[in-house]
């Protein structure tokens, strides 16, 4: 009984475990390289791990003909293997002919998603790139929300989406990763080179080179389910109860919307009677999303149409007494309004319509004995002056879009500032066609947050297209563009018009003479941008943002978006774009005028304290590196959709304002490992068990006398007595 004990015992202790748990190779992956959760009102999106697709064989998508390996699940090159795979593959490979194949696959575990080797260029017909849907921001639409028209009547980007609601709004069985260092792609590539690249008869045997991935999610559901869990009387059954920290399942969307006033706005004490003024808001969004939503760089979506605000505002600061002469003549003002989360359901413009109604825009109260900003309010903003998709016009033709209903009721004024903008646009060889009948509706853009509001705003949206996209790519991993000269000199020529027409319809619309010093503008400095931005690598590789820079930025957190370019807005606000654009912001209307007997930061600082209206920023020159106090009137404000804002609790989730959230999530290392047959686990374990008999067996044949040394005949030999 004892002889079987032993054995139970010591074929118990062997440990194990698969070969394919003996990892050689990890690749760390940062927050943001991989497809997670997020949530609107009603659905949840993104990815999930589960038991079934962690881990899996790697095989390679390298053309589209490898897609027809994906429909037979590989079975013909691995007949011995009858697990899942991981398919590297490329992101220009994703496709309206190719995304229901890796929707609809039973043998996949997920994707290895890398750049495409081939260059993309701006002016490349394609089909189908963008990841937005057929209408972006359909539930949102000013026109749907007051039942003027049906849910997505006007498919604008139909001819660029890959699916119909837009790849982020899609729910996968699979999981994703983003792998975007050369030499973390190099060791996938060459252990798969090295184990699952078929021998000449077409087939391979064991080991395979296999891959575990795991990113776990810790909310499910949607938005509104995530929201009620995450309320106060929720958070007392989730508490740990070791730490007493209440857990965060998931988040809403938020992040900085930079808002500058060139122009005066009217202030005054809080006992004091404020007088009204009129506005245009110069706008431009700063987000963009792609398949995995933070790997989105935004160059034509995002990028080329800020760098023409910024080229405007540059100029407009130069000559800022000018600017602030008129606007106290005319009482009205010009202000520019860079809005965060706009590509998903209007985050940033909804929530500053909605804080126009509630009487805190710009600000909240400060204190009672202070100058107040006057708020502004949605029925004293005349224009919505927003730009759109600059660089990419086929030919030499831009459009400019108005409400046709609200143009028809204020054509006199609205004609005018069209026709400066069609000036300006033709003084660098480009055309403008107005389109004002009156049925004409404006494409998505933040103007549809403002006429919600108030039913007298009015839209100028300009933009290279007419009734759909020509730009394929909004929205998407591929806008991100090799330029060669003749494209980048292009865009460069095109922002540059663009950027002279904002001028131009601006004074037109402060009373302001538009001459050649008003309305002229840096193109050295839209090069200087562009090459910052859109070419370098990162948006401080270049020397002008280096000394902009000034060694404040400091990439702390190991996320895609501190560490890489991205114009995501995320719950986490884990991007550098929005420290960018406000640091060009401030470079660009900034003035040291006023404070050149300022030469520390602590004195810079201290003239801001208790300001309403002037920031006071210690801030380098891009063009020397030296700092200086800056006076401007630029705000960066956190704003996130009153749907899910913690501080309007009076508002129920509905969407009337965005609700889209993220979820928390944990996400794990990259491993690679060697897969063998399980037929050579079960070798192991019978040679085991084998060897564990056989040493059993040779111990049972050894006496006790086996293991005794007679130390006697050494001792004798020493003249020891035995």
């Amino acid at each position: 009984m004892k002889s079987w004990l032993a054995i139970v015992l010591l074929i118990g202790g062997v440990r194990c475990d698969g070969f394919s748990d003996q990892v050689f190779k990890t690749l760390y992956i940062g927050e943001g390289n991989a497809c997670y959760r997020t949530f609107n009102k009603t659905h949840e999106f993104g990815c999930q791990a589960t038991k079934e697709n962690e881990n899996g064989l790697i095989v390679r998508i390298d053309k589209q003909e490898d897609f027809e390996n994906l429909e037979s699940c590989w079975r013909a090159l691995y007949p011995a293997f009858n697990g899942k795979f991981w398919a590297l593959l490329p992101v220009n490979l994703i496709g309206r002919n190719t995304i229901s194949l890796l929707k609809s696959s039973e043998c996949l575990a997920g994707v290895i998603l890398y750049n495409s080797p081939q260059p993309q260029h701006p002016e490349e017909e394609i089909t189908s790139a963008s990841h937005d849907a057929d209408c972006p921001n359909a539930a949102s639409d000013y026109y749907f929300q007051n039942k003027k028209e049906e849910y997505c009547e006007r498919k604008i980007n139909s001819g660029g989406s890959i699916t119909r609601d837009g790849l982020m709004r899609t729910d996968w069985r699979i999981q994703m990763v983003f792998i975007d260092k050369s030499d973390d792609l190099s060791v996938i590539e060459r252990c798969h080179s090295l184990f699952n690249i078929p021998k000449e008869n077409g087939t391979t045997g064991y080991p395979y080179c296999g891959m575990s991935f795991r990113l776990a999610n810790m909310a499910a559901g949607n938005s509104e389910i995530c929201n009620r869990r995450g309320k106060s009387e929720a958070k007392l059954f989730q508490a740990n109860f070791d730490s007493g920290e209440v857990p965060q399942i998931c988040g809403a969307m938020h992040s900085d919307n930079i808002f500058a006033f060139p122009t005066p706005i009217p202030s005054s004490r809080s006992n004091e009677t404020m007088n009204s003024s009129k506005y245009m808001m110069i706008t431009s969004r700063m987000d963009s999303f792609g398949m995995i939503p933070e790997i989105s760089v935004g160059e034509v979506s995002v990028l080329t149409s800020i760098i023409s605000v910024i080229a405007a505002a540059r100029s407009m600061g130069t000559q800022l007494e000018k600017w602030q002469k008129a606007s106290n003549e005319s009482n009205k003002n010009v202000f520019f309004a860079f809005f965060n989360g706009e590509s998903l359901d209007y985050i940033g413009s909804g929530a500053a319509a909605y804080q126009m109604g509630k009487d805190i825009f710009p600000q909240r109260k400060i204190r009672p004995d202070i100058v107040r900003i006057h708020p502004i309010h949605a029925n004293e903003i005349d224009y919505v002056l927003e730009v759109q998709q600059i660089g990419v016009s086929k030919g030499r033709k831009y459009y400019v879009h108005v409400d046709g209903e609200r143009y028809d009721k204020n054509k006199t004024s609205t004609n005018k500032l069209m026709d400066r903008i069609e000036r300006g646009l033709r003084s660098h060889g480009f055309d403008l066609e107005k389109l004002t009948d009156s049925g004409t509706r404006v494409p998505p853009a933040s103007w549809h947050s403002f006429a919600k509001a108030d039913p007298t705003v009015q839209s100028l949206l300009i933009a290279p297209f007419k009734e759909e996209y020509e730009y394929r790519r909004i929205n998407s991993i591929l806008d991100k563009n090799q330029w060669t000269n003749d494209e980048k000199e292009k865009a460069i020529q095109e922002i540059e018009a663009v950027a002279t027409s904002i001028l131009a319809a601006s004074a037109d619309y402060v009373g302001l003479e538009t001459d050649d010093v008003v309305a002229k503008v840096d193109k050295a400095l839209i090069a200087t941008l562009f090459d910052c931005l859109i070419v370098s690598n990162f948006w401080f590789d270049c020397d002008f943002m280096k000394k902009l820079d000034g060694d404040r930025y400091h990439k702390l957190f190991n996320s895609y978006g501190f560490n890489e370019k991205s114009t995501y807005i995320s719950m986490e606000t884990h991007t550098a774009f929005p420290t960018v654009l406000h640091w060009l912001t401030i470079f660009a209307l900034g003035s040291d005028k006023e404070t050149l007997n300022v030469k520390s930061e602590t004195s810079c600082s201290h003239l801001g304290e208790f300001q309403a209206m002037y920031t006071y920023t210690w801030q380098p020159s891009p063009y020397t590196g030296n700092f200086s106090c800056l006076k401007s009137s630029i705000g960066k404000k956190v704003m996130v959709s009153p749907a899910v804002d913690p501080y309007t609790p009076e508002e129920e989730m509905n969407t009337r304002y965005s609700t889209w959230m993220e979820s928390v999530y944990v996400i794990e290392s990259v491993n690679l490992y060697l897969m063998e047959d399980t037929s050579f686990e079960y070798t192991m374990l019978i040679i085991a068990v084998l060897s564990a008999l056989l040493s059993m067996f040779a111990v049972g044949r050894c006496s006790e006398s086996t293991f005794i040394v007679d130390e006697g005949e050494p001792a004798a030999e020493g003249g020891e007595p035995l």
